[in-house]
């Protein structure tokens, strides 16, 4: 190789080094943990606390009493006649709220702060749903991984039996040839294993909320067991799910808009208090003026219109948030219900029959019992077997991270 060529490669080596240095890297990582994380790193939740924190500032600002206005004035100021000398009124203009404006802005705010704070709570479930998912994901691809370096590892004693047997004339060189194409198979479905983790472990960073985040491997078991409880319980606590409390704050605060609009009806009533010096008497005087908007053309009624549709588009809101939670928890349910049967049944009645089954065709076939034809099939059967439980496990992780949205909901 060329001293150029050498160099590069350790300019190249150099940069990768450097762009991957502060790059975090995490071994055995456990589902709370990565929970734990996420709402730590979640950029979603850091826009969704702000949002509430804005809304915090809002009720602050809102109902507190208008500044007044300093005046300064000059009047009777002559344009001709100079011996004439004007006068310089100065003092306060302010607005008085009436109507309970102020009263009704606040408490608007406020019920704008709660659906943030309960938008903030629907937000987090569904983050911890989402990386609850994600490493489901993850420890399946994990899982299933290793499933099939346990194939390929059996894939290839099988290529030594065969070289055995084909040194003392018990095989073909057909058989070796066969075999050796499920090693090549196996070896494939490694490498497309390999890869698929590696993605599902960039996916469930990326729902941890850190794209930059290295994790290495997962600590867990996919099969672990649930206490489920009855879809009446989980029915019946739907009234206490996030989504119908901030369904139920988003009405109660478009109704809080509809009094606001109603008491801004009301104008503000203007008082003035100025001073003057009399320049004629040389004596103090002031001036007090009082005015008051008359509504004959704008009496908010734009704004109440609007409040009003507001409310009964929150209402539909409401409604509709029912009937697709009450759809959801349903499916949900049905899916856990399935997932845990299929899992069930592939451990209880397939799982071990068919190690059992593996052993006695591999013992058979060692001993020169059945043909490299028949042994085949049996080998297919237990890696599919293997794959099909770890599925059903991961199915099973799944549909408990949704319906555990609902078993928790209060």
């Amino acid at each position: 190789m060329k001293p150029l060529s050498l160099l590069s490669l350790f300019i190249f080596a150099f940069i990768g080094h450097g762009a991957t240095s502060g790059t975090n890297f995490i071994e055995a990582l456990t589902l709370d943990q990565a929970l734990d994380m996420a709402e730590r790193l979640q950029p979603e939740l850091a826009e969704a606390k702000a949002r509430v924190e804005a809304a915090e500032g809002r009720v602050r600002q809102a109902g507190l009493f208008p500044n007044p206005d300093a005046v300064a004035r000059m009047e009777s100021a002559r344009f001709r006649d100079r011996t004439g000398q004007a006068e310089y009124p100065v003092g306060l203009s302010q607005s008085v709220p009436l109507g309970s404006r102020l009263s009704k802005a606040r408490q608007a705010e406020q019920l704008e702060r709660e659906l943030w704070a309960r938008g903030l709570e629907v937000k987090q479930r569904d983050i911890r749903q989402r990386v609850h998912s994600a490493f489901a994901t993850a420890l399946y691809q994990e899982k299933a991984c290793q499933a099939q370096t346990e194939i390929l590892q059996n894939t290839e004693k099988a290529v030594a039996t065969t070289h055995a047997r084909l040194e003392v004339g018990d095989a073909l060189r057909e058989d070796v040839a066969r075999v050796e194409m499920e090693l090549a198979r196996a070896k494939v479905e490694l490498k497309r294993a390999e890869s698929l983790r590696e993605q599902s472990l960039a996916a469930l960073a990326l729902a941890i909320g850190d794209s930059a985040l290295s994790v290495r491997s997962l600590a867990g078991s996919l099969d672990v067991t649930f206490e489920i409880p009855t879809l009446e319980s989980l029915a019946a606590n739907l009234s206490a799910h996030p989504e119908m409390a901030m369904a139920d704050a988003d009405v109660r605060a478009r109704n809080a808009r509809v009094d606001l609009a109603k008491a801004e009806r009301i104008p503000d009533v203007k008082v003035d208090l100025l001073y003057r010096r009399l320049q004629a008497s040389k004596e103090n005087a002031f001036d007090v003026g009082l005015s008051i908007p008359l509504p004959l053309f704008n009496r908010n009624q734009g704004r109440l219109r609007e409040a009003r549709a507001e409310v009964a588009a929150a209402e539909a809101r409401s409604r509709l948030t029912q009937n697709e939670l009450t759809t959801r928890l349903c499916e949900s349910y049905l899916q856990l219900a399935a997932a845990l049967a299929n899992s069930r049944t592939l451990k209880t009645e397939i799982l071990a029959r068919a190690e059992t089954v593996l052993k006695s065709a591999e013992a058979r076939y060692a001993a020169g019992d059945i043909s490299l034809t028949e042994i085949l099939p049996v080998r297919r059967d237990w890696a599919a077997v293997q794959l099909s439980y770890l599925e059903s496990l991961r199915d099973v992780m799944l549909a408990w991270a949704e319906v555990k949205l609902f078993a928790n909901a209060h």
